[in-house]
């Protein structure tokens, strides 16, 4: 197990803001988690530039990387070990270890810049590890970010009839239009004003007999977590799904036949003790993961700071916005009298920084 002398090396892990429904952006987050809960030293740059208190995630220990920070590792000497998404352009940074986190097949969504030589391949998934025809990579973190305890069958036995479907990206990315099994069927969407809240998806899957998505979702595992079979619909845009082997086929069908159908029902049970045992699993390879990029990191020098001039210093205005709320709290924990000497001593030392 590494010890926090092998683990000193940080981690930036380039994320947008932290999304619910998001599966690829909560993996994200929950890495930065999981390496900060197992020792290591974890940052999210959130990239798209973001407010960090509106792109905060709730349930993970994922800090915000920022300049005093870069300098910081900077000027110990500690190389940063960035993590990139196959959605975010790698070449608007050149960091001395560079980990390209698959999270889905590269180059589906996004058309990223070429695969290195010298990239650390992490794939969330032996599927996309299959369709990658460069080397390898090197190894697979299959990351699912369900909540097995929310996500859970019903407490009372329930007889569950009709179906729920998904089609987020087939519908609005790709344009497809959805097939006759699914009419008349409720939707679960995402990021509408209308969206189902994850209490109103949890009660969908605990009564529903199949849930139906057009593409790989964190909705899926949820729905088999719930107790519901899933049955993924082959389509142009979805031909295998990302977790199969990881799965191990349980509790899903590929495609609406009798025998997947009868499958995925007989095994749907099976599929959520197969999700918790490899929980434990799962921190195993986030360590094995740590002990590969630390060993990397050890030997490549920290020439040029990360994100050299990318991060900005708050200006004038900020910084008097922000006198507000400091005076607001001093006042409530030293009362008017002792905030007045308070600031009687800054202003004899000319200190006016807050």
């Amino acid at each position: 197990m590494p010890t926090s002398s092998t683990l000193k090396h940080p981690y930036y892990i380039i994320s947008p803001r932290y999304v619910r429904t998001s599966g690829g952006v909560r993996a994200l987050f929950r890495l930065a988690d999981l390496i900060n809960k197992a020792g290591g030293s974890a940052f999210v740059y959130l990239r798209p530039c973001f407010n960090p208190d509106l792109a905060s995630s709730p349930m993970d220990v994922a800090p915000f990387l920022n300049q005093r920070i870069v300098d910081y590792h900077f000027q110990n000497g500690l190389t940063p070990i960035v993590v990139y998404p196959e959605t975010v352009r790698v070449s608007k940074f050149s960091p001395p270890v560079r980990v390209r986190y698959l999270l889905n097949y590269n180059e589906l969504l996004f058309r990223n810049d070429p695969l290195e030589a010298d990239d650390y391949l992490l794939s969330f998934s032996r599927a996309i590890a299959d369709q990658i025809q460069v080397d390898k990579p090197r190894q697979i973190l299959f990351l699912p970010v369900s909540d097995p305890f929310f996500f859970c069958p019903p407490q009372a036995p329930v007889r569950r009839s009709g179906g729920v479907y998904y089609a987020g990206k087939f519908k609005y990315h790709f344009g497809g239009q959805t097939f006759p099994i699914t009419e008349g069927m409720t939707e679960i969407t995402r990021d509408r004003p209308d969206s189902q809240t994850p209490e109103q998806i949890r009660a969908l899957f605990q009564r529903s007999e199949f849930f139906y998505s057009y593409e790989d979702s964190a909705l899926a595992l949820e729905a088999i977590l719930c107790g519901c079979p899933t049955v993924f619909l082959p389509n142009a845009h979805f031909q295998i799904p990302l977790g199969a082997k990881e799965l191990k086929g349980l509790g899903f069908a590929w495609g609406d036949s009798p025998d997947q159908l009868r499958h995925a029902k007989e095994t749907v049970v099976a599929a959520r003790a197969e999700h918790l045992r490899r929980l434990d699993e799962i921190q195993d390879q986030v360590r094995a993961f740590m002990v590969d990029t630390q060993a990397i990191a050890a030997n490549r020098p920290y020439e040029m700071p990360f994100a050299g001039g990318v991060f900005k210093s708050p200006g004038f205005l900020r910084r008097l916005l922000d006198v507000g709320p400091f005076l607001r709290d001093v006042i409530e924990d030293r009362g008017w009298a002792g905030t007045l000497k308070t600031v009687a001593k800054r202003v004899a030392a000319r200190r006016f920084n807050v």
